[in-house]
């Protein structure tokens, strides 16, 4: 039986049916497995539980379709941010020219890491002569954190972006770093020459290592869900409530990290294997909320 888009009711029926189908669609179409390194982007969080939560797989995060076009126009962004930089005259980097590889920083026996936007170079016009490399940095802002960042630049507005940013300079050996934004409710652009503090790098490396070898999950920043950073953090049932995890190999208390970014079980003696981690196994306890 044919619809008829004379009825409005069909008309609303279809319409609604097409969002659920885009839904779907983006679900599918921009979902990522999670990431197997605790991030760059991670570590400055001023929470330690989110960041060791997130490194041993404590829950699996479920995006709406909606927040992953959101994640995914983060990526098409970096994309506009090359072709004006390079429209006004600069030279942008974003994979390495002798390998064709994202610049990459790795730590932590391969447990810790994450990927440079860009390296940058500025045109002769602005005469600057030293130094001629600029770590590129392209992040998305709604109305009030762009705001926020024009007011009180990335340092103070976004810590976290800037200790990201730290510990990218500190790897590669640049003092400071392009920060691109762009607010996603005007199209408005915000840029910040950021001299990088290589102390924070520094501290960040250690924080990271920290993390990754602790087997008990390290303080968390607030002792009561009720707190704003803890509201909307998919771990709170976990930190607050005794919720277990979801079960997976990094999620069991007879795993610890391995050199060369792999995993060894306490219980087999051996090297967990890559495609059998996300599952875990019948002797899979709880590294959190698991009783003793």
């Amino acid at each position: 039986m044919q619809t008829n888009l004379e009825d409005h009711l069909e008309r609303k029926r279809i319409v609604l049916q097409i969002h659920k189908d885009i839904e779907e669609f983006c679900k599918s179409e921009f979902a990522e497995d999670p990431r197997t390194h605790l991030g760059a982007s991670i570590i400055g969080h001023d929470c330690k539980a989110y960041a060791w939560n997130t490194f041993r797989w404590l829950r699996f995060e479920e995006f709406s379709g909606r927040m992953l076009r959101l994640f995914n126009r983060g990526h098409e962004e970096e994309q506009r941010f090359v072709r004006w930089l390079v429209g006004a005259g600069f030279t942008v980097y974003e994979t390495d020219p002798n390998t064709g590889k994202q610049f990459r920083i790795v730590g932590c026996n391969g447990h810790f890491g994450g990927s440079l936007d860009s390296i940058v170079y500025a045109p002769t016009k602005y005469n600057i002569n030293e130094p001629l490399a600029w770590l590129g940095e392209f992040k998305t802002h709604n109305d009030n954190s762009f705001k926020k960042l024009q007011k009180s630049g990335v340092a103070a507005s976004k810590p976290q972006h800037f200790r990201q940013m730290c510990s990218y300079g500190r790897a590669y050996g640049f003092k400071y770093g392009l920060y691109c934004a762009v607010n996603k409710n005007d199209d408005d652009l915000y840029f910040e020459i950021v001299p990088l503090d290589y102390r924070q790098a520094d501290d960040l490396f250690r924080k990271a290592d920290g993390i990754i070898q602790s087997q008990s999950q390290p303080p968390k920043i607030a002792q009561t869900e009720t707190y704003f950073g803890c509201k909307m953090c998919d771990f709170k049932a976990i930190c607050h409530r005794g919720e277990k995890p979801t079960k997976n190999c990094r999620s069991c208390k007879h795993a610890t990290p391995a050199p060369d970014a792999k995993w060894h079980c306490g219980i087999y003696n051996d090297i967990i294997p890559v495609d059998f981690i996300p599952k875990g196994c019948d002797n899979w306890h709880p590294i959190i909320n698991g009783g003793q």
